[in-house]
């Protein structure tokens, strides 16, 4: 589950990179309606901090602190996508994938027969 979360979130934060490049002529919608030029930024932001958590996670086999920076990188992902992120579709996918990564994430962190 680890290793779905990890690819989740890099397969998503690099469709969020693609989306923002290619989209970036057209006006961002945002939940309110903030400025074009911070949601974009924010949409970039977002990006990164998706790809960063997604290789935390996969990284953490083990290890405890990557796996709740890579926690704490997707609270704040998800509040940042939906408060600054633009959706050119209407549909807030990279907030929602940030979501199931972190349900996944606070399963393994809670988890604790994993290190047996």
């Amino acid at each position: 589950m680890r290793i779905f979360a990890g690819v989740f979130s890099i397969q998503a934060s690099i469709l969020g990179f693609f989306s923002w490049l290619k989209l970036s002529s057209t006006t961002p919608i945002n939940l309110f309606g903030l400025p074009e030029g911070l949601s974009a930024n924010a949409g970039l932001i977002l990006s990164i901090l998706m790809f960063l958590a997604g290789i935390l996670i996969i990284l953490a086999k083990t290890n405890d602190f990557l796996l709740f920076l890579a926690l704490v990188l997707w609270v704040f992902g998800l509040i940042l996508g939906l408060l600054f992120s633009p959706s050119f579709s209407g549909l807030y996918f990279r907030p929602i994938t940030c979501t199931l990564c972190l349900i996944i994430g606070l399963y393994i962190f809670t988890d604790y027969n994993r290190k047996k």
